[in-house]
């Protein structure tokens, strides 16, 4: 059995990607920052200084929802600028999956590539893509786009799961 997967990098799924990965921290940094307003809005109302707190609040309200806002905005221009340093031909990416092999091959514009199954930290399926975690900091996306049909994707599946084992992190 072997799965192969063509593909071209866009900036739309890299970036969908990105903010899958970051949604942790971005949701984090979210509830710290609504805490802290709370308590801040709590203090005034308490003390019954509603007017400083309408002058005071873009500076301890929407400083810190800024602050959010630029990290999701830095994750995009960081996408589109990977995306548009990428040649034509380092667009486009393939990965060939077989139940046989020792690993996966997969080529990157006009190099080639075999990654053996123990060098492979995890595969996580998603909604709309793959992501391979080669390390901490090295993430392959494979689009689900590339996947011709449903039996493709169930025999993908299957090789993770032979190959993987609890490594391959699946949706049903």
């Amino acid at each position: 059995m072997e799965v192969r997967l063509a593909y071209r990098t866009e900036a739309r799924d890299l970036f969908r990607a990105s903010i899958g990965v970051a949604k942790f921290r971005i949701l984090l940094g979210l509830a710290v920052s609504s805490v802290l307003i709370a308590g801040l809005v709590m203090f005034f109302v308490a003390i019954d200084e509603k007017r400083i707190l309408l002058q005071t609040s873009p500076l301890f309200i929407g400083m810190p929802l800024l602050a959010l806002g630029g990290q999701v905005l830095r994750l995009h221009a960081m996408t589109r600028k990977y995306v548009s340093s990428l040649s034509s031909s380092q667009r486009r990416k393939w990965f060939r999956f077989s139940d046989v092999a020792d690993g996966v091959d997969m080529g990157f514009g006009d190099s080639t590539a075999h990654i053996a199954w123990n060098d492979i930290r995890k595969i996580t399926e998603q909604r709309r893509n793959f992501l391979v975690f080669m390390d901490k900091y090295d993430i392959r996306l494979i689009p689900k786009a590339a996947v011709q049909d449903v039996d493709q994707l169930q025999a993908l599946r299957a090789i993770l799961r032979a190959k993987l084992g609890s490594r391959a992190q699946l949706l049903s």
